[in-house]
């Protein structure tokens, strides 16, 4: 086990995440947000060190983590998770402020949201594990995400369009 790249690692998102919410909060400019930034800086550097240079067993192996074939790959799961995320943060805004829902009945349509979303991870393994295909099923689930994100667009009243929670809800990746 990799303990100093799993620490370098830990500490690196610890400190993005920290520069993150206080320049979200008290701004960008803050010396406190910029020592943050900079953490994250060293400890990010840290890590691809110790897993390029130092580690026997890294947890992100060199051959793996700069392949130029797989680049395209990390580039759309990363913006997909993170459109996913947005989203997920986005609707449980608009249905408090603008559909006038509760956090009660907010948090409630989201464990919805999560659990089908655990369902379609799980689903997605298996049949990968099972078949050992993964670039078919791949483009379809961002198929998919695609068209939730649609359905969750036009959901919310998109162009005078009528409003749907049940909509914006399925849509939901």
């Amino acid at each position: 086990m990799d303990f100093i790249g799993a620490a370098t690692l830990v500490l690196a998102v610890f400190f993005l995440l920290l520069g993150f919410d206080r320049g979200g909060d008290i701004g960008w400019s803050n010396s406190l947000t910029i020592s943050f930034m900079v953490g994250f800086a060293v400890f990010a550097i840290g890590f691809g060190l110790t897993e390029s240079r130092y580690a026997t067993e890294p947890l992100a192996p060199k051959r793996i983590a700069v392949n130029r074939s797989l680049l395209a790959s990390y580039g759309v799961n990363f913006f997909g998770i993170a459109g996913a995320f947005s989203q997920l943060f986005h609707i449980s805004l608009y249905l408090q402020a603008v559909l006038e829902k509760t956090a009660s009945e907010t948090g409630a349509w989201l464990v919805v949201v999560v659990l089908m979303a655990l369902v379609g991870s799980l689903s997605g393994g298996l049949i990968m594990q099972s078949t050992g295909k993964y670039y078919a099923l791949t483009c379809m689930t961002y198929l998919i995400l695609t068209i939730g994100t649609l359905l969750v667009l036009i959901g919310t009243g998109f162009m005078g369009l009528p409003r749907s929670t049940t909509q914006v809800i399925v849509g939901e990746p």
